[in-house]
Protein backbone atom coordinates (compact mmCIF):
# COMPACT_ATOMS: atom_id res chain seq x y z
CA UNK A 1 0.00 0.00 0.00
CA UNK A 2 1.13 3.57 -0.70
CA UNK A 3 -0.10 6.84 0.86
CA UNK A 4 -2.09 7.87 -2.22
CA UNK A 5 -4.35 4.86 -1.59
CA UNK A 6 -5.41 6.11 1.86
CA UNK A 7 -9.12 6.80 2.34
CA UNK A 8 -11.16 7.91 5.35
CA UNK A 9 -12.02 4.32 6.27
CA UNK A 10 -8.29 3.50 6.53
CA UNK A 11 -8.40 5.07 9.99
CA UNK A 12 -11.47 3.28 11.35
CA UNK A 13 -9.25 1.45 13.84
CA UNK A 14 -7.82 4.68 15.27
CA UNK A 15 -9.10 6.33 18.48
CA UNK A 16 -11.85 8.88 17.83
CA UNK A 17 -9.71 12.04 18.10
CA UNK A 18 -6.96 10.50 15.98
CA UNK A 19 -9.46 9.40 13.33
CA UNK A 20 -10.95 12.90 13.09
CA UNK A 21 -7.50 14.45 12.76
CA UNK A 22 -6.42 11.97 10.07
CA UNK A 23 -9.57 12.53 8.00
CA UNK A 24 -9.20 16.30 8.37
CA UNK A 25 -5.68 16.07 6.95
CA UNK A 26 -6.34 13.22 4.51
CA UNK A 27 -5.29 15.24 1.45
CA UNK A 28 -1.88 15.85 3.04
CA UNK A 29 -1.42 12.24 4.14
CA UNK A 30 -2.22 11.03 0.62
CA UNK A 31 0.54 13.22 -0.81
CA UNK A 32 3.23 12.41 1.76
CA UNK A 33 6.04 10.12 0.58
CA UNK A 34 5.93 6.64 2.09
CA UNK A 35 9.21 7.23 3.94
CA UNK A 36 7.64 9.97 6.12
CA UNK A 37 3.90 9.22 6.17
CA UNK A 38 4.13 6.52 8.91
CA UNK A 39 5.87 8.99 11.24
CA UNK A 40 2.89 11.31 10.93
CA UNK A 41 0.49 8.42 11.47
CA UNK A 42 2.31 7.33 14.62
CA UNK A 43 1.88 10.81 16.11
CA UNK A 44 -1.76 10.93 15.00
CA UNK A 45 -2.45 7.49 16.50
CA UNK A 46 -1.09 8.70 19.86
CA UNK A 47 -3.03 11.97 19.96
CA UNK A 48 -5.29 10.80 22.80
CA UNK A 49 -2.27 10.30 25.06
CA UNK A 50 -0.16 13.22 23.86
CA UNK A 51 0.64 16.41 25.74
CA UNK A 52 -1.21 19.55 24.61
CA UNK A 53 2.04 20.96 23.24
CA UNK A 54 2.50 17.84 21.09
CA UNK A 55 -1.02 18.14 19.71
CA UNK A 56 -0.54 21.82 18.90
CA UNK A 57 2.81 21.15 17.26
CA UNK A 58 1.44 18.35 15.06
CA UNK A 59 -1.55 20.44 13.97
CA UNK A 60 0.68 23.43 13.19
CA UNK A 61 3.02 21.23 11.17
CA UNK A 62 0.25 19.49 9.21
CA UNK A 63 -1.66 22.69 8.54
CA UNK A 64 1.50 24.42 7.29
CA UNK A 65 2.41 21.57 4.93
CA UNK A 66 -1.16 21.30 3.70
CA UNK A 67 -1.18 25.02 2.82
CA UNK A 68 2.06 24.91 0.79
CA UNK A 69 1.66 25.82 -2.87
CA UNK A 70 1.54 22.63 -5.00
CA UNK A 71 4.76 23.51 -6.85
CA UNK A 72 6.61 24.24 -3.61
CA UNK A 73 5.37 21.06 -1.93
CA UNK A 74 6.25 18.95 -4.95
CA UNK A 75 9.80 20.31 -5.01
CA UNK A 76 10.25 19.47 -1.32
CA UNK A 77 8.60 16.03 -1.42
CA UNK A 78 10.19 14.77 -4.65
CA UNK A 79 13.60 13.83 -3.15
CA UNK A 80 11.81 11.78 -0.47
CA UNK A 81 9.42 10.21 -2.96
CA UNK A 82 12.40 9.16 -5.08
CA UNK A 83 13.77 6.92 -2.31
CA UNK A 84 13.14 3.25 -2.97
CA UNK A 85 11.15 1.13 -0.53
CA UNK A 86 11.23 -2.65 -0.90
CA UNK A 87 7.99 -4.48 -1.80
CA UNK A 88 8.21 -6.42 1.46
CA UNK A 89 8.17 -3.16 3.42
CA UNK A 90 5.29 -1.79 1.39
CA UNK A 91 3.31 -4.92 2.19
CA UNK A 92 3.53 -4.28 5.94
CA UNK A 93 0.54 -2.69 7.67
CA UNK A 94 2.17 0.69 8.22
CA UNK A 95 -1.22 2.39 8.56
CA UNK A 96 -2.39 0.45 11.61
CA UNK A 97 1.08 -0.29 13.03
CA UNK A 98 3.35 2.65 12.14
CA UNK A 99 5.44 2.22 15.30
CA UNK A 100 6.48 -1.27 14.17
CA UNK A 101 7.06 -0.16 10.59
CA UNK A 102 9.38 2.79 11.31
CA UNK A 103 12.33 0.74 12.74
CA UNK A 104 12.08 -1.63 9.76
CA UNK A 105 12.12 1.32 7.37
CA UNK A 106 15.08 2.91 9.15
CA UNK A 107 17.07 -0.32 8.95
CA UNK A 108 16.28 -0.59 5.24
CA UNK A 109 17.34 3.00 4.52
CA UNK A 110 20.64 2.32 6.29
CA UNK A 111 21.30 -0.98 4.53
CA UNK A 112 20.41 0.44 1.12
CA UNK A 113 22.64 3.50 1.57
CA UNK A 114 19.73 5.95 1.39
CA UNK A 115 19.76 7.28 4.95
CA UNK A 116 21.67 10.48 4.12
CA UNK A 117 19.29 11.35 1.28
CA UNK A 118 16.39 10.71 3.64
CA UNK A 119 17.80 13.00 6.31
CA UNK A 120 18.49 15.80 3.84
CA UNK A 121 15.03 15.50 2.30
CA UNK A 122 13.22 15.34 5.64
CA UNK A 123 15.17 18.33 6.98
CA UNK A 124 14.24 20.41 3.93
CA UNK A 125 10.58 19.42 4.16
CA UNK A 126 10.22 20.32 7.83
CA UNK A 127 12.29 23.49 7.43
CA UNK A 128 9.43 24.79 5.28
CA UNK A 129 7.18 24.85 8.35
CA UNK A 130 7.30 28.37 9.86
CA UNK A 131 8.08 28.78 13.55
CA UNK A 132 5.20 29.60 15.85
CA UNK A 133 5.30 32.88 17.72
CA UNK A 134 6.13 32.18 21.36
CA UNK A 135 6.30 34.81 24.10
CA UNK A 136 6.33 32.32 26.99
CA UNK A 137 8.87 32.99 29.73
CA UNK A 138 10.36 29.73 30.99
CA UNK A 139 11.98 29.12 34.37
CA UNK A 140 14.28 26.15 35.02
CA UNK A 141 16.03 25.11 38.23
CA UNK A 142 18.57 22.30 38.37
CA UNK A 143 19.76 20.99 41.74
CA UNK A 144 22.80 18.71 41.77
CA UNK A 145 25.83 17.59 43.77
CA UNK A 146 24.06 16.10 46.77
CA UNK A 147 26.74 14.54 49.01
CA UNK A 148 29.64 15.34 46.65
CA UNK A 149 32.90 17.14 47.42
CA UNK A 150 33.28 20.13 45.10
CA UNK A 151 35.75 22.96 44.56
CA UNK A 152 34.86 26.44 43.35
CA UNK A 153 37.18 26.41 40.34
CA UNK A 154 36.06 22.96 39.18
CA UNK A 155 32.29 23.22 39.29
CA UNK A 156 29.70 24.05 36.60
CA UNK A 157 32.44 25.11 34.20
CA UNK A 158 30.42 24.63 31.01
CA UNK A 159 27.36 26.42 32.34
CA UNK A 160 29.49 29.22 33.81
CA UNK A 161 30.38 30.32 30.30
CA UNK A 162 26.69 30.92 29.59
CA UNK A 163 25.89 33.20 32.52
CA UNK A 164 26.84 34.38 36.01
CA UNK A 165 28.74 32.05 38.34
CA UNK A 166 28.07 32.59 42.05
CA UNK A 167 30.85 31.59 44.43
CA UNK A 168 29.37 32.84 47.72
CA UNK A 169 25.68 32.03 47.59
CA UNK A 170 23.82 31.94 50.90
CA UNK A 171 22.19 28.54 51.32
CA UNK A 172 20.13 28.89 54.52
CA UNK A 173 16.91 29.70 52.65
CA UNK A 174 17.79 28.02 49.35
CA UNK A 175 14.98 25.45 49.22
CA UNK A 176 12.44 28.01 50.34
CA UNK A 177 13.64 30.48 47.69
CA UNK A 178 13.45 27.84 44.95
CA UNK A 179 9.99 26.72 46.02
CA UNK A 180 8.67 30.29 46.15
CA UNK A 181 10.13 31.10 42.72
CA UNK A 182 8.55 27.97 41.23
CA UNK A 183 5.24 28.64 42.97
CA UNK A 184 5.14 32.23 41.72
CA UNK A 185 6.01 31.30 38.15
CA UNK A 186 3.70 28.27 38.04
CA UNK A 187 0.77 30.38 39.23
CA UNK A 188 0.97 32.26 35.93
CA UNK A 189 1.00 29.04 33.88
CA UNK A 190 -2.30 27.29 34.48
CA UNK A 191 -2.28 25.05 31.39
CA UNK A 192 -2.14 21.28 32.04
CA UNK A 193 1.38 19.80 32.23
CA UNK A 194 3.00 23.28 32.13
CA UNK A 195 4.87 22.95 35.44
CA UNK A 196 7.06 20.03 36.56
CA UNK A 197 9.26 18.84 39.41
CA UNK A 198 11.48 15.81 38.65
CA UNK A 199 13.49 14.18 41.46
CA UNK A 200 16.18 11.52 41.11
CA UNK A 201 15.34 10.22 44.59
CA UNK A 202 12.25 10.86 46.69
CA UNK A 203 9.98 13.89 46.24
CA UNK A 204 11.02 16.53 48.79
CA UNK A 205 8.10 17.71 50.95
CA UNK A 206 10.04 20.88 51.65
CA UNK A 207 9.93 21.68 47.94
CA UNK A 208 6.72 20.08 46.72
CA UNK A 209 4.59 20.41 49.86
CA UNK A 210 3.11 23.78 48.95
CA UNK A 211 3.38 23.61 45.17
CA UNK A 212 0.10 23.69 43.30
CA UNK A 213 -0.54 23.19 39.60
CA UNK A 214 2.76 21.28 39.37
CA UNK A 215 3.28 17.66 38.32
CA UNK A 216 5.84 15.92 40.55
CA UNK A 217 7.54 12.68 39.51
CA UNK A 218 10.47 10.81 41.04
CA UNK A 219 12.77 7.89 40.34
CA UNK A 220 11.52 6.21 43.51
CA UNK A 221 7.90 6.93 42.67
CA UNK A 222 8.24 5.10 39.35
CA UNK A 223 10.18 2.17 40.83
CA UNK A 224 7.45 -0.39 40.06
CA UNK A 225 7.40 0.67 36.44
CA UNK A 226 11.19 0.68 36.21
CA UNK A 227 11.55 -2.75 37.81
CA UNK A 228 9.02 -4.27 35.42
CA UNK A 229 10.88 -2.83 32.46
CA UNK A 230 14.14 -4.19 33.90
CA UNK A 231 12.53 -7.63 34.11
CA UNK A 232 11.67 -7.44 30.42
CA UNK A 233 15.21 -6.30 29.65
CA UNK A 234 16.61 -9.17 31.68
CA UNK A 235 14.42 -11.57 29.71
CA UNK A 236 15.75 -10.10 26.47
CA UNK A 237 19.33 -10.41 27.74
CA UNK A 238 18.71 -14.12 28.33
CA UNK A 239 17.34 -14.46 24.80
CA UNK A 240 20.26 -12.59 23.27
CA UNK A 241 22.76 -15.06 24.66
CA UNK A 242 22.12 -17.05 21.49
CA UNK A 243 21.10 -14.36 18.97
CA UNK A 244 19.66 -10.91 18.48
CA UNK A 245 22.04 -8.73 20.47
CA UNK A 246 21.05 -5.26 21.58
CA UNK A 247 18.47 -5.10 18.78
CA UNK A 248 16.46 -7.80 20.54
CA UNK A 249 16.37 -5.70 23.72
CA UNK A 250 15.36 -2.61 21.75
CA UNK A 251 12.56 -4.45 19.97
CA UNK A 252 11.28 -5.94 23.21
CA UNK A 253 11.17 -2.52 24.87
CA UNK A 254 9.60 -0.60 21.99
CA UNK A 255 6.83 -3.20 21.85
CA UNK A 256 6.10 -2.67 25.54
CA UNK A 257 2.97 -0.64 26.30
CA UNK A 258 1.84 1.03 29.50
CA UNK A 259 -0.59 -1.84 29.99
CA UNK A 260 2.27 -4.37 29.94
CA UNK A 261 3.98 -2.73 32.92
CA UNK A 262 0.91 -1.70 34.90
CA UNK A 263 1.32 2.06 34.58
CA UNK A 264 -2.29 2.50 35.73
CA UNK A 265 -1.09 1.56 39.23
CA UNK A 266 1.06 4.72 39.21
CA UNK A 267 -1.47 7.18 37.79
CA UNK A 268 -4.97 7.23 36.34
CA UNK A 269 -3.96 9.88 33.78
CA UNK A 270 -3.55 8.17 30.35
CA UNK A 271 -1.16 10.88 29.14
CA UNK A 272 1.15 10.26 32.10
CA UNK A 273 0.74 6.48 31.86
CA UNK A 274 2.21 6.54 28.38
CA UNK A 275 4.84 9.17 29.18
CA UNK A 276 6.14 7.44 32.31
CA UNK A 277 6.31 4.10 30.49
CA UNK A 278 8.21 5.54 27.54
CA UNK A 279 10.76 7.12 29.88
CA UNK A 280 12.03 3.57 30.42
CA UNK A 281 11.14 1.83 27.14
CA UNK A 282 12.55 4.42 24.74
CA UNK A 283 15.83 5.15 26.50
CA UNK A 284 19.11 3.66 27.66
CA UNK A 285 20.21 4.39 31.21
CA UNK A 286 17.15 5.60 33.17
CA UNK A 287 16.26 1.97 33.96
CA UNK A 288 19.48 1.73 35.99
CA UNK A 289 20.83 5.19 36.89
CA UNK A 290 18.89 7.96 38.63
CA UNK A 291 21.07 10.64 37.02
CA UNK A 292 20.17 9.32 33.57
CA UNK A 293 16.53 9.31 34.62
CA UNK A 294 16.55 13.00 35.58
CA UNK A 295 18.47 14.09 32.48
CA UNK A 296 16.30 12.03 30.12
CA UNK A 297 13.03 13.04 31.78
CA UNK A 298 14.05 16.69 31.48
CA UNK A 299 14.92 16.16 27.82
CA UNK A 300 11.63 14.46 27.02
CA UNK A 301 9.57 17.01 28.94
CA UNK A 302 11.25 19.86 27.08
CA UNK A 303 10.73 18.12 23.74
CA UNK A 304 7.18 16.91 24.32
CA UNK A 305 5.45 18.95 27.05
CA UNK A 306 7.46 22.18 26.55
CA UNK A 307 7.08 23.18 30.23
CA UNK A 308 6.99 26.75 31.43
CA UNK A 309 8.36 25.84 34.87
CA UNK A 310 10.78 22.97 35.45
CA UNK A 311 12.74 21.76 38.49
CA UNK A 312 15.23 18.93 37.97
CA UNK A 313 16.86 17.49 41.08
CA UNK A 314 19.79 15.13 40.49
CA UNK A 315 20.61 12.76 43.36
CA UNK A 316 23.39 10.17 43.83
CA UNK A 317 23.06 7.21 41.46
CA UNK A 318 24.15 3.67 42.17
CA UNK A 319 27.79 2.73 41.66
CA UNK A 320 28.73 0.96 38.45
CA UNK A 321 28.53 -2.83 38.52
CA UNK A 322 28.51 -5.57 35.94
CA UNK A 323 25.72 -4.79 33.47
CA UNK A 324 24.00 -8.15 33.91
CA UNK A 325 24.06 -7.68 37.66
CA UNK A 326 22.44 -4.24 37.35
CA UNK A 327 19.78 -5.68 35.05
CA UNK A 328 19.09 -8.49 37.48
CA UNK A 329 18.87 -6.34 40.63
CA UNK A 330 16.83 -3.15 40.90
CA UNK A 331 18.23 -2.45 44.38
CA UNK A 332 21.56 -0.53 44.43
CA UNK A 333 24.37 -2.04 46.49
CA UNK A 334 26.18 1.31 46.88
CA UNK A 335 26.04 4.91 45.69
CA UNK A 336 28.57 7.15 43.94
CA UNK A 337 28.00 10.83 44.89
CA UNK A 338 31.18 12.03 43.18
CA UNK A 339 30.56 10.30 39.88
CA UNK A 340 26.91 11.29 40.07
CA UNK A 341 27.89 14.94 40.39
CA UNK A 342 29.96 14.79 37.21
CA UNK A 343 27.10 13.06 35.40
CA UNK A 344 24.68 15.70 36.68
CA UNK A 345 26.94 18.58 35.60
CA UNK A 346 26.86 17.31 32.03
CA UNK A 347 23.15 16.53 32.31
CA UNK A 348 22.42 20.07 33.50
CA UNK A 349 24.38 21.49 30.58
CA UNK A 350 22.35 19.38 28.14
CA UNK A 351 19.15 20.48 29.89
CA UNK A 352 20.16 24.11 29.31
CA UNK A 353 20.88 23.46 25.62
CA UNK A 354 17.55 21.68 25.14
CA UNK A 355 15.50 24.37 26.87
CA UNK A 356 17.33 27.11 24.96
CA UNK A 357 16.15 25.51 21.72
CA UNK A 358 12.46 25.90 22.54
CA UNK A 359 12.56 29.18 24.49
CA UNK A 360 12.04 32.46 22.68
CA UNK A 361 15.06 34.82 22.74
CA UNK A 362 15.30 36.53 26.11
CA UNK A 363 12.52 34.36 27.58
CA UNK A 364 14.52 31.81 29.60
CA UNK A 365 15.86 31.96 33.14
CA UNK A 366 18.00 28.90 33.94
CA UNK A 367 19.59 28.33 37.35
CA UNK A 368 21.80 25.42 38.43
CA UNK A 369 22.67 25.16 42.13
CA UNK A 370 25.08 22.75 43.82
CA UNK A 371 22.92 21.54 46.68
CA UNK A 372 23.98 22.75 50.15
CA UNK A 373 26.97 24.55 48.62
CA UNK A 374 27.52 28.26 47.79
CA UNK A 375 27.98 27.57 44.07
CA UNK A 376 25.43 28.27 41.36
CA UNK A 377 24.99 29.60 37.83
CA UNK A 378 22.21 31.74 36.39
CA UNK A 379 21.91 31.92 32.61
CA UNK A 380 19.43 34.22 30.94
CA UNK A 381 18.82 37.64 29.47
CA UNK A 382 19.80 39.39 32.70
CA UNK A 383 22.93 37.33 33.35
CA UNK A 384 26.09 38.48 31.49
CA UNK A 385 27.88 35.42 30.12
CA UNK A 386 31.19 34.49 31.71
CA UNK A 387 30.67 36.70 34.78
CA UNK A 388 31.69 35.78 38.34
CA UNK A 389 29.78 37.13 41.33
CA UNK A 390 31.48 36.78 44.72
CA UNK A 391 28.97 38.92 46.61
CA UNK A 392 27.12 36.89 49.26
CA UNK A 393 23.40 36.74 48.44
CA UNK A 394 20.46 34.37 48.64
CA UNK A 395 18.95 32.57 45.67
CA UNK A 396 16.00 34.97 45.81
CA UNK A 397 18.36 37.94 45.62
CA UNK A 398 20.40 36.33 42.83
CA UNK A 399 17.24 35.81 40.78
CA UNK A 400 16.12 39.37 41.45
CA UNK A 401 19.48 40.77 40.33
CA UNK A 402 20.24 38.47 37.39
CA UNK A 403 17.12 36.42 36.60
Amino acid sequence: MTPDQLVASSFNGYPAAARRFAVEHLSLLQRLPLVVCPSFLQQIQNLDTSFPAEKESLRWQCDALQKLAPERYSALASPLAALSVSPSLQSLDWVQSPASFIPELTAYLWSSGQINQFRLGASALFASVPSREDTTHRLVFVMLGQGAQVESGKVLRKLSKQGVFFSSLKTATALQDIRQAIESHASKASAPYANWYVDGGVISDEIAGKLSNTTAVSYTGLSKLRERVLERMQGAVTLTSSSGGAEQIHTRLTNTSWRDVGASEITSDPVLQRFYTELFTESSGPQIFSTSFVQWTGRELIRRAQPQTLLLRYTPRQSHRDMREMFASATPSSFDPQGSFRDAEMGAYYNWIEMSRIAAPGKLTFMAWVENKPFAVIAGAGAPAGTICATPMSIAEALQNFG
